[in-house]
């Protein structure tokens, strides 16, 4: 088998399309009954492979103590960072336009949305090119 054909770099930096699901473990639906998704790119893409590093620069840098607020900030920065779209995210009753503060303000609210993110971004199954058809 050729390793090359496990290689998911270039659908991380493509983007998928994650169903979202609730704490329930249900879809989560928009009114024409579409799925609430997000775009998410995945832990090989291009963009983390250049945030984490900045991350670790600038703690190797800034001798600054890690606290469990900073981690927790900076996981959801990473996240929002990771972030490239969605559709159908409705919060307080009002659509969210997609950008990426609002991508934080939605994953430091929902603490099981960030951990859903979280997972999916990881998962480099989620990634893999599709086996052409036989």
């Amino acid at each position: 088998m050729d390793l090359a054909s496990l290689d998911t770099a270039d659908v991380a930096n493509e983007g998928v399309a994650m169903p979202v699901h609730g704490p329930d473990g249900q879809p989560v639906l928009q009114e024409d009954g579409a799925a609430v998704t997000i775009t998410l790119l995945g832990d090989d893409s291009d963009e983390l492979v250049k945030f984490d590093r900045q991350l670790v620069n600038r703690s190797l840098r800034g001798g600054q103590p890690i606290t469990a607020e900073l981690a927790e900030a900076k996981e959801i920065s990473r996240l929002a960072r990771a972030t490239v779209g969605w559709s159908g995210i409705v919060l307080d009753g009002e659509v969210l336009k997609f950008s990426e503060e609002n991508a934080k303000k939605l994953y430091k609210r929902l603490r099981w949305l960030r951990q859903q993110v979280r997972v999916f971004v990881a998962d480099r199954a989620n990634f893999m090119k599709a086996s052409p058809e036989s």
